[in-house]
């Protein structure tokens, strides 16, 4: 980071030296200057771009040249989506607030480049943003360049070749779950929210959808059964919670129930009206994500991780977790399990709701091995049908 130091000069005035380490350049570096607010400005520059003077400068000289910094950008763009719900456009200016505007809010941009942005995807790896994390800022970042890009501030969108990082995880961010496992989270978890967590495994419905569900939404006397899905909870723009429509137009979707969940959802709805919440807490008020997590999902997990006997002592011979699900990984799960059962890919993908086939293709096609061994097999029948071109080690050879 670079710093100022401040010098009292032999004639009585004052000095400002920023001094910083130039990662391209051996030892120390410095730059004085007579006016604090200039040394300040040279700080910032210097954290923006990574400690680099040949960036700083060309980002003093684009101030020159005047124009909307990229904070500015960013809340004209954000300002400018007219297909997002108040929930979405509330999420996109925390996600600048937290992650753009203290990196490279104060620049022009007209002086982004891809340098730059590179330089600021490490930054927030060094802050400890997972992957996807990364990819999700970096995508509202290059959708305001694109929108800089209309209204005539930069010429070309900076983002548009930047490599995104990996994630750094062994295997999956994925998490799926056993049936033996689940079980041993249920045994774990209390007996008021065990409903709720089947559901969630048995519908593969977003935990928003889920809390949001009316009785009335549900059909247990059709056949199949079936629970409808066309609301969701979101956050307005003082983050309070309301319900209002699903993600996206595909989530509005009708899914069918096994006959032993809608036994247990009619056992869970008896006595309620239509236009109660299927599922609430203990006390009878929505079931909130951040608490439920807290209070209930998390430690239900630690427990199945470290079992104890009935006097409360470790227990080595208890079945263990090993596995650390997230409450949406019983999404995940369900679309394991139905692909395990046959379900095709297609029909899969208007189950979740995706708003696209190939969504559900690219986050579940590795999870079907049935599959690949079946393409193995045609591709090996169709070669069959080569074999008399094909060469083979018995085969009487040509003579030379």
């Amino acid at each position: 980071m670079a710093s100022i130091e401040r010098r009292a000069r032999g004639d009585g005035t004052v000095a400002y030296r920023v001094v910083w380490r130039d990662p391209t350049q051996p030892g120390r570096q410095s730059l004085t200057f007579d006016d604090r607010r200039q040394a300040e400005q040279t700080v910032k520059l210097l954290d923006s771009n990574g400690q680099r003077l040949t960036l700083a400068v060309e980002v003093a000289n684009a101030i020159r040249q005047g124009g909307p910094t990229v904070e500015d950008v960013v809340r004209e763009h954000i300002e400018l989506l007219n297909r997002v719900g108040e929930d979405t456009r509330t999420g996109y200016t925390l996600r600048a607030r937290d992650h753009i505007t203290p990196h490279i809010g104060a620049l022009p941009v007209k002086a982004l480049t891809w340098q730059q942005v590179t330089l600021w995807i490490r930054e927030l790896q060094k802050k400890g943003l997972s992957h996807k994390s990364i990819a999700n800022v970096h995508g509202l970042l290059s959708a305001s360049m694109n929108t800089a890009v209309r209204l005539g501030y930069r010429a070309e969108n900076p983002c548009a070749a930047v490599r995104l990082p990996r994630s750094q995880r062994a295997g999956d961010d994925m998490v799926v779950l056993e049936p033996e496992e689940l079980d041993l989270i249920l045994d774990n978890t209390v007996e008021h929210y065990r409903p709720f967590i089947i559901t969630l495994v048995g519908t593969g419905m977003r935990f928003g959808e889920a809390t949001a569900l009316h009785v009335e939404d549900l059909s247990l006397d059709a056949h199949p059964p079936t629970m409808r899905v066309n609301k969701a909870w979101k956050r307005d723009g003082e983050r309070q919670p309301y319900i209002g429509a699903p993600k996206s137009a595909r989530s509005r979707r009708t899914i069918s129930l096994s006959p032993d969940l809608a036994e247990m959802l009619r056992e869970v709805t008896a006595g309620k009206r239509g236009t109660d919440l299927v599922f609430v807490n203990v006390a009878g008020r929505p079931i909130r994500n951040n608490t439920f997590w807290a209070t209930h999902w998390t430690p239900a997990i630690d427990k199945s991780h470290n079992p104890v006997d009935a006097d409360g002592q470790p227990d080595p011979d208890a079945r263990r977790l090993t596995k650390r699900p997230r409450i949406h990984d019983l999404r995940h799960t369900h679309a394991s399990w139905m692909l395990a059962e046959g379900m095709d890919m297609f029909t899969l993908s208007r189950r979740l709701g995706h708003e696209t086939y190939a969504t559900t293709d690219s986050r579940y096609s590795h999870l079907m091995p049935a599959q690949q061994l079946n393409a193995a097999e045609v591709a090996a029948a169709a070669m069959g049908r080569l074999r008399s071109r094909v060469p083979r080690d018995d085969a009487p050879r040509a003579r030379e």
